[in-house]
């Protein structure tokens, strides 16, 4: 079988290929998804349910999930499980154990009875690269699928030892990859695999219910005033310390409230010792636990500003839901970010690992009263839709038919 051509596509081109299955004429194609999804709680899961419910308007979907994704001593928060109502509409098939290499045949034997035209399988991290890799393996040799890795992250935001090599390996049996963010388009080249470079920003936020307005939703987290949020599971890349170093500052020109919603993950205690230390008990509201989906709506309601403090980062799913709800963003200029919140129009951005241009920012935001200005721009922004998304996808599947 011919390998699709390297290349980079973006926007997806309009499919040329006429084929008897899955043609352009619009005819259903079989598609399988791997990756994790409900009851298992997190981005990915959201974002791989939402495409599953985008892909199933036109296809017959499958989904394959985990019955296990982390072990129990690797997992650093409370539960793996989401604990709000599962998404409308979506079913899954919990085949998937990370640690249980039968499992992986498992999976591969059922690859082949979809027979499936597309199969998508979703990558963020090397502890995953023996499993994924040989499903990836498994499925070209068991069917004629087309496969396309969608990459949430090349490689992980706290580098090991080994993990390229993984990465490689994992990434290897595909066809396409699809990635987010130009960061991640430089990590993946430098892997030198062959096969297509999908480059699609990520679709707006979708499934979180809708906006609240803003004072309603305040006073149902008993806040008032000028609020920020930083919103997410809180780990060390994420730079959250120095967001907190900024708030005297910011306090100094805005009286404002920062609301802190995500569970910890790393350094909780460093966290709340800043918060203590530097007087900002009356200031700072933390909500140490994940957010269901149907809670999300309520936060970024009732914020003002999405701040992303980060100190690396190739992508944040933080910008898709913040422009869903039509809400600003201060953003350190690190990884992808930039290409995400364009500067003085969708949002500001500040130089990392220092808290006073990021105060700057926070205060110029206010003290400029930029929030409808930016709002507005926003919502006039022309983005992606998972319907793009899903199109890009399509398109690989039938250019592959046509080698096939």
């Amino acid at each position: 079988m011919s390998a699709l051509p390297q290349g980079l596509i973006f926007p997806p081109p309009p499919c040329r290929v006429p084929t008897t299955k899955g043609g352009c004429s619009g005819e259903p194609m079989r598609i399988c998804l791997i990756g994790p999804a409900y009851p298992l709680r997190g981005g990915i899961a959201h974002y791989n349910t939402q495409l599953a419910l985008e892909l199933a308007t036109r296809h017959d979907t499958t989904l394959i999930s985990f019955s296990r994704q982390y072990p129990a001593l690797l997992f650093p928060g409370r539960t793996q499980l989401d604990q709000g109502s599962p998404p409308v509409g979506l079913t899954s098939e919990a085949l998937l154990d990370s640690m249980n290499p039968f499992t992986w045949s498992r999976v591969g034997r059922r690859i082949a009875e979809l027979t499936p035209d597309l199969t998508v399988i979703h990558w963020w991290n090397p502890f995953f690269a023996p499993c994924i890799g040989m499903i990836g393996r498994l499925a070209k040799r068991r069917s004629r699928t087309a496969v396309v890795f969608i990459c949430h992250n090349v490689f992980p935001h706290e580098p090991f030892p080994g993990a390229r090599g993984l990465t490689r390996f994992a990434l290897a049996p595909g066809d396409a990859r699809l990635i987010h963010s130009e960061t991640d388009r430089r990590d993946l080249e430098s892997l030198t695999l062959r096969g297509q470079t999908l480059l699609v920003p990520q679709p707006p936020g979708k499934g979180f219910g809708g906006p609240i307005d803003k004072e309603e939703a305040r006073s149902r987290l008993g806040l008032s005033g000028n609020t920020l949020l930083f919103f997410g599971l809180i780990r060390r890349y994420k730079g959250l310390p120095r967001l907190l170093e900024a708030m005297p500052l910011v306090l100094k020109k805005v009286d404002c409230t920062l609301l802190v919603v995500g569970e910890f993950y790393e350094g909780k205690d460093h966290c709340l010792n800043l918060i203590n230390a530097l007087g900002l008990a009356s200031n700072v509201r933390v909500i140490d636990r994940f957010i269901p989906d149907d809670e999300v709506s309520l936060y970024f309601s009732a914020a003002d500003l999405v701040v992303l403090p980060y100190e690396s980062a190739t992508q944040s799913a933080i910008v898709p839901i913040a422009f869903a709800f039509e809400r600003p963003i201060v953003a350190t200029r690190v990884g992808g970010l930039p290409e995400a919140v364009s500067d003085g129009e969708t949002g500001l951005l500040a130089e990392p690992h220092d808290p006073m241009p990021l105060a700057a920012a926070i205060i110029r935001f206010y003290e400029e009263r930029l929030e409808a200005q930016f709002r507005r721009n926003i919502a006039q922004q022309k983005r992606l839709s998972w319907t793009d998304l899903a199109r890009t996808l399509e398109v690989v599947a039938k250019n592959r038919l046509s080698l096939t």
